[in-house]
């Protein structure tokens, strides 16, 4: 063959690259941010009546860390879940929420929960000590009060449609286009109802220290929980307890963004350096 039937002769056909095929997403991951190979996870809880979306604004905060994975979940009921039937008892809650979870603590991770959210993260703690699994690095409560040793039953009259709406709009962080009368409110009333009898009926007779380092935070004005239940977790607190009050109610997760920012990248920093 010569030189310019080289240079002319169509080059043969690239051998085909190798199918790479992902496993789908978990329906329990919601959102999520940063490098699936991070050396540390942050996994969050959303509130009472929320949705994974809740958690919008952290994912600028997140997407550049190359050290850090950020998943926020996503509980049946809601977002892209909306067909779902919600859970109504926590112990199927973390039976599923747990094993839907399980590939995301493969390696050191944070666990992080809001209201009712911090529910779910403590619960799922304390059950991942019991069985022996690997225990997050740091665990992370805001705008939820210590259990109590009993709750008084609370019939399901106790949630009704009027009384959800009123507490959702005493708290603020619900949108109020949700809570008017109508479509919207028929679709999330189970799942707002269901959300609340959870968080209610959430008691621990027997504190059992947690082996990890546990933050809690309030919001100074918060109407629904006290400073002193947010510092009475140093009961469940076993390695270390940290304390912390941010300005605003409620939601102070969202309107005081940037000293929780501030607080949860230096708790993270340090899950990093001693774990990973």
């Amino acid at each position: 063959m010569s030189y310019l039937d080289a240079l002319t002769r169509p080059a043969p056909p690239a051998p085909a690259a190798p199918l790479v095929t992902r496993p789908a997403r978990s329906p329990w991951v919601g959102l999520q941010a940063g490098a699936p190979d991070a050396r540390l996870r942050l996994i969050a809880f959303h509130h009472a009546g929320g949705n994974a979306g809740f958690f919008q604004p952290w994912l600028k905060e997140f997407q550049s860390l190359d050290w850090l994975e950020f998943t926020a979940v996503q509980l049946p009921g809601r977002g892209r879940r909306l067909a779902e039937a919600p859970f109504t008892e926590l112990p199927p809650l973390l039976d599923a929420m747990d094993e839907g979870l399980r590939e995301l603590t493969d390696r050191p991770y944070v666990l992080f929960g809001f209201s009712m959210g911090a529910i779910l993260a403590f619960e799922l703690a304390l059950r991942r000590q019991r069985q022996g699994h690997r225990m997050p690095a740091a665990l992370v409560l805001a705008g939820r009060g210590a259990p109590r040793a009993a709750r008084p039953a609370v019939s399901r009259a106790a949630f009704s449609r009027d009384k959800i709406v009123r507490e959702l709009t005493r708290l603020g962080g619900t949108d109020p286009v949700l809570l008017q009368d109508g479509p919207f409110l028929d679709i999330f009333m189970r799942t707002f109802q269901a959300d609340f009898a959870i968080a209610d009926a959430h008691q621990c007779a027997t504190p059992e220290p947690l082996r990890c380092p546990m933050h809690v935070w309030g919001g100074a004005d918060d109407p629904e929980v006290s400073i002193e239940r947010i510092f009475r977790w140093d009961e469940f607190a076993g390695d270390a307890f940290v304390g912390h009050l941010f300005p605003g109610g409620h939601f102070f997760v969202r309107s005081a963004h940037a000293p929780v920012m501030e607080n949860l990248m230096r708790v993270l920093d340090t899950a990093r350096r001693t774990s990973c």
